[in-house]
């Protein structure tokens, strides 16, 4: 029997993308594309599968191959602004719909054709529309002068945790402070962006900067996202330069899919060396964190910021392989052990969000996925922890990068019991529930005592138990657990995201209810042994 043909595929692929198999079609055109890897219609088909799977950034990748085969076919343009309309990048969506609109014959236009004018005009003007109507998000919660804001708290406690010695280096103040100070320093040096006069230079002007920005910024994050806070209104608007400045400076890849950069770097290491590959592949990925954790938390979009995440994570794995004999210094912090760890841990909690914003059976982000991500980050750090590094750190960086993953792949395979249970028949629902707990009860034994997380994933492992029909006497022990936990979260942690999105109500919710509880104890209307009632 002979090998079928690209036409073939393509046509099988047809038949799986009509049904809304995307994952069907895609195989097949992928197939197709193996044969004829320079057929325009096969890559804008390949975007429309990951369009339909909503992966917008290979959807990008493989509409722009579309357009570079052939730069006027229409479907290709068209592709690409889809995919750009759904990462709300509204003035590269602009362009891509008008170059799909000037592809078509500008008279006698097929009926065919005229429908494509039509969803290409209507396409162009919403773009347009997004585009002006675009402000600046705003997430600050907290104002610069609250002297109850986490980070401040926590600067002032240090030299006091510094003098108590290791005794003391299981604090969350060490986390947060050396967030916000690398974070801040991020800002500083974003706000030294300037543009200069230059006669000279294209467009007249000459750009000038610190192209270490990106890095403190993410290294803030990476140490603890909650440092993240906009210190005004032009925020969005100078980091945008920051980006583009690093971004030319560094010759980074900011617009190539991960198998172009991939390629592209490999040929540019041979011909250039470590020195300028090095910095082009850090802001690259750095960018791609960035656009992720402001794609999810700025415009609540956490499924683009897990794509963008993803894509960090997947970059970082690759290089860590191919380059893994070379040495630390060459291939840069981003391949360190630490980094890729802290930008998993951010993959995780974007992902979670996603699901949470498409929960249930049919969701786009499946819950097995998550906890295997969450088992995997368990197993690389449980080898880590045999083989440590020699090298000094601060103690907040080892709880960043080594206690808080750990503590939140153990929320996250809390959060997959919880929600499994949500879906499960009533046996299977409280086994689930269960399960829920412990793995609630390790994320917050991990956290240290005086971190909000401490206390919040107690409280959601007490959740747990009451779903689960668990005995009073392991509720109670966690309500005193919790009840000593209180005071100490509130020393740092009295403003919060966290605190405003009403986790003191949840936890004195829970608190009381172990009152009511043992009240009925003390009665002896109920036993230690009893279910937790509902």
């Amino acid at each position: 029997m002979s090998e079928p043909t690209a036409v073939q595929l393509k046509d099988e692929g047809n038949d799986f993308f009509r049904k809304q198999d995307y994952v069907g079609a895609l195989a097949k055109y992928t197939e197709a594309i193996a044969l004829d890897d320079k057929n325009a219609v096969l890559y804008a088909n390949r975007a429309a599968c990951h369009h339909g799977l909503n992966r917008y950034l290979d959807a990008v990748d493989d509409a722009k191959m579309a357009t570079q085969i052939d730069p006027g076919y229409a479907k290709g343009w068209s592709r690409l602004a889809a995919s750009r309309d759904a990462l709300a990048e509204w003035d590269r969506s602009a362009e891509a719909w008008q170059k799909a609109l000037d592809a078509l014959p500008k008279t006698n236009l097929s009926p065919a054709e005229q429908r494509q004018k039509d969803q290409y005009s209507a396409g162009l003007d919403a773009a347009k529309t997004h585009g002006k109507t675009t402000e600046s998000p705003s997430i600050s919660r907290f104002k610069a002068e609250d002297a109850n804001l986490p980070w401040k708290i926590a600067t002032e406690m240090l030299p006091e945790l510094r003098k108590a010695g290791p005794e003391k280096y299981s604090s969350s103040a060490w986390v947060i402070s050396y967030a916000y100070e690398e974070f801040t320093k991020g800002v500083a040096y974003m706000n030294e962006f300037k543009t200069i006069p230059h006669p000279q230079a294209p467009g007249g002007f000459a750009y000038g900067g610190n192209t270490m920005g990106l890095t403190y910024l993410t290294n803030g994050l990476m140490r603890d996202e909650r440092a993240f806070h906009l210190d005004g209104p032009d925020w969005i608007t100078k980091y945008n330069n920051q980006v583009k400045f690093e971004a030319t400076a560094r010759q980074a890849w900011h617009s190539d899919g991960v198998e172009n950069i991939k390629e592209l770097a490999q040929k540019r290491l041979k011909e250039k060396g470590w020195n300028d590959v090095r910095p082009a592949l850090s802001v690259t990925v750095r960018a791609w964190i960035m656009r992720g954790m402001l794609d999810g938390h700025l415009t609540n979009k956490p499924d683009n910021g897990v794509q963008f995440l993803k894509r960090a994570v997947d970059l970082l794995e690759w290089g860590r392989n191919v380059w893994k004999n070379v040495h630390k210094d060459d291939r840069g912090a981003i391949f360190q052990d630490t980094f890729l760890r802290g930008v998993r841990s951010l993959h995780l909690k974007m992902f979670m969000n996603a699901y949470s914003a498409d929960p249930g059976l049919n969701s786009k982000f499946p819950l097995e996925h998550l906890k295997e991500e969450a088992e995997d980050l368990l197993k690389e750090i449980e080898i880590a922890s045999k083989n440590p590094s020699k090298e000094e750190v601060d103690p907040g960086m080892v709880s960043s990068f080594c206690i808080y993953p750990a503590a939140v792949a153990y929320t996250m395979i809390g959060f997959y019991h919880a929600q499994t249970a949500l879906h499960s028949d009533d046996v299977l629902a409280c086994i689930s529930f269960a399960n829920g707990a412990s793995a609630y009860l390790q994320a917050a034994k991990t956290y240290p005592e005086d971190d909000e997380f401490h206390a919040f994933y107690l409280s959601c492992a007490m959740d747990c138990m009451r779903n689960a029909g668990l005995p009073i006497r392991d509720f109670n022990l966690a309500a005193v657990t919790l009840r000593a936990a209180v005071p100490k979260m509130m020393k740092i942690w009295t403003v919060s995201a966290l605190q405003q999105g009403g986790r003191d109500e949840k936890i004195q919710a829970n608190l009381r209810s172990a009152d009511d509880i043992m009240k009925l104890v003390a009665e002896g209307k109920l036993t230690l042994e009893d279910p937790v009632p509902l």
